[in-house]
């Protein structure tokens, strides 16, 4: 449940619910009746130790040990709320999972066992939890200061861990996949932020960079642009249907893409899916239409080009970050064709198609790891190396509200977060500690500067 991660690279804030929250710490912590435990199926059950928490994907705690009947046996424990939430996130065909021993939840539907992809059958534990909870503030309120140095240094343990399991979901999706469509993928899911995220992956799949491409080899030279945004509009549904009601329809220059976007339909039989886009609540900078017209740049850059070996090319070639940089400015950036006073485009400002901070998040989370993950495969050790460290040099990125709270609380300034590992770090140890609200656990206390 906790490290379950379905698809998704670039992830939403977690929000826990108290029974999730209060399930986990009641098995970490084992405050529970520890007499006379049995499984679903009725054999005893002893706890010897409840195991490490996982902070990577897969089973949530690892290296369990447990007296099952007369069996003692050593693996991983997996933990959700309902018994059926095994299956629903398919961890029955994931061999991530196959070393689980046990399947700990609060409310089962009768199943006594639950299927792994070797085909092992896991006893599943139906766990008692007292739902009182009592929120306190933490610990970190009340520190006197934080020791700032050592600090800094556990957080960069924790951006490497989230660099690598991001890499590591990265490399399953190219075995799966291929490289170039994964690296597609990324652009479209970092482009569609947290809230058309689901709308910009799927748009992803169906209409995938192959075939923009064999349509891009037929038309005519100098309509590449024009081209892309009436296939990515079109597909999205802002051309036609109630979505076109967030461009200039009045502009004849959505009359020529509307036109176009019927001929090409015809022609390539293009399908336009029924995507869910969100506009309420979200700066017009970051709307969906925009974020379309400007990855319509993007690939017109990149054509006739794959984006990902050219990136590739360029993390195996360059060793510092400033070259880097200057690349991404020239195709993820600077604009190549209509922006500023694009006819489609309602209430809009803005001279670059991403800002410098949404851009370092996009290389820290996306890009070097799957430069990562490419290396990996490729068993490519001083690749792997330079990446490390190219992750450790980009700058900052945006730091999240949540972030931003939690670093005022414990003492922190702004002007801390000097690079983007220190934004990621923070985000994954509130990931793996203070949003489960596992404060005992917390690594940052040992640095607390006592009065």
């Amino acid at each position: 449940m906790l490290n379950c991660i379905l698809n998704r690279v670039s992830e939403q804030e977690n929000h826990y619910n108290l029974q999730e929250k209060t399930l986990y710490r009641t098995w970490l912590f084992q405050n529970f009746q520890q007499k006379r435990l049995k499984t679903v199926c009725g054999k005893p059950l002893s706890i010897i130790d409840p195991g490490k928490r996982n902070l990577f994907e897969g089973p949530d705690f690892k290296n369990a040990q447990l007296l099952i009947g007369d069996r003692l046996v050593t693996g991983d424990v997996e933990i959700h709320v309902h018994n059926s939430d095994w299956y629903a996130h398919q961890h029955q065909y994931d061999p991530v999972y196959n070393n689980v021993i046990l399947h700990v939840v609060v409310e089962n539907s009768g199943s006594e066992t639950v299927d792994t992809q070797s085909g092992r059958r896991v006893p599943v534990f139906r766990l008692h939890v007292n739902a009182d909870h009592n929120s306190t503030e933490p610990p970190c309120q009340n520190w006197a200061g934080f020791d700032i140095t050592r600090g800094r240094n556990k957080l960069a343990e924790f951006a490497d861990l989230r660099f690598r399991r991001k890499g590591q979901l990265i490399k399953k999706g190219i075995i799966e996949k291929s490289a170039n469509l994964i690296f597609y993928q990324l652009i479209c899911d970092g482009l569609g932020y947290s809230q058309n995220r689901g709308g910009f992956r799927l748009l992803a799949e169906t209409l995938p960079l192959s075939k923009i491409y064999s349509i891009l080899d037929q038309s005519d030279d100098g309509r590449q642009i024009i081209t892309l945004e009436t296939l990515l509009l079109g597909t999205a549904g802002f051309i036609e249907g109630p979505h076109s009601k967030y461009l200039r329809s009045e502009a004849k220059y959505f009359l020529g893409l509307k036109n176009n976007w019927k001929s090409l339909k015809c022609r390539y039989n293009l399908v336009s899916p029924e995507l869910n886009w969100h506009f309420a609540g979200i700066r017009p900078a970051n709307f969906p239409t925009r974020r379309l017209i400007a990855l319509a740049q993007i690939l017109a850059k990149f054509y006739p080009e794959e984006p990902a070996q050219l990136w590739i090319n360029l993390l195996m070639t360059h060793s510092e970050i400033h070259p880097i940089q200057d690349w991404i400015r020239n195709y993820f950036q600077q604009p190549s064709g209509m922006w500023r006073n694009h006819p489609l485009l309602k209430n809009f400002r803005g001279n670059v198609l991403i800002g410098n901070r949404r851009m370092m998040d996009l290389v820290s989370n996306l890009f070097l790891p799957f430069g990562w993950a490419v290396a990996s495969l490729r068993s490519d050790r001083v690749l792997l190396d330079r990446l490390m460290r190219l992750s450790r040099a980009v700058p900052a990125g945006e730091v999240p509200a949540a972030v931003s709270r939690w670093s005022v609380r414990i003492g922190l300034q702004k002007k801390f977060f000097t690079r983007n590992y220190l934004i990621q770090g923070a985000i994954e140890l509130r990931h793996s500690f203070c949003d489960m609200e596992l404060c005992k656990l917390c690594p940052l206390e040992e640095y607390e500067k006592y009065r």
